[in-house]
């Protein structure tokens, strides 16, 4: 059932609202609840795995971009229109690289650009936006920030 992955105790917390609401919605008050995740730990997580599916579909479809920082690549994946932009900066120099992350990727690469070996193309998707970013989630990407995105877009575009 599991699409996605489930949210940690600490990401459920953060949306305990959320998924008071969820609950509710599904027929299940507190009362209900508390006696489910004690009688049935199993459809208890069920319900966690469904609402861990609809929080993430619904975050992973307004991603913009995400970011990959390798030992010696970077990419970035521009993911506003199809087919999806994708910029891959390598660097034969390792210790180039090494300092990037995803809140210093723009202008580490605008800096580094002269010295670095860029790649730009095109990635179709065949899945839905959502089950194609958590797949490049899963492999190491990184949801990069809004700003971040736009900034790329106007040094790299």
């Amino acid at each position: 059932m599991i699409k996605f992955q489930t949210l940690s105790k600490e990401e459920l917390f953060a949306l305990e609202d959320e998924f008071k609401q969820f609950l509710i919605v599904n027929g299940l008050h507190d009362q209900e609840w508390r006696a489910l995740s004690t009688e049935d730990p199993n459809k208890a997580q069920q319900f966690i795995d469904l609402f861990s599916n609809l929080v993430l579909e619904k975050v992973y479809s307004q991603v913009s971009g995400l970011v990959q920082i390798g030992q010696d690549f970077v990419s970035v994946f521009l993911l506003l229109e199809e087919p999806w932009r994708v910029y891959f900066f390598r660097s034969k120099d390792q210790n180039l690289i090494e300092n990037i992350n995803p809140s210093n990727f723009v202008e580490a690469l605008v800096r580094l650009a002269p010295n670095l070996q860029v790649q730009i193309g095109t990635k179709k998707n065949t899945l839905p936006k959502a089950q194609a970013v958590h797949e490049l989630i899963s492999n190491g990407a990184q949801i990069a920030k809004q700003q971040s995105i736009q900034e790329f877009m106007q040094h790299f575009k």
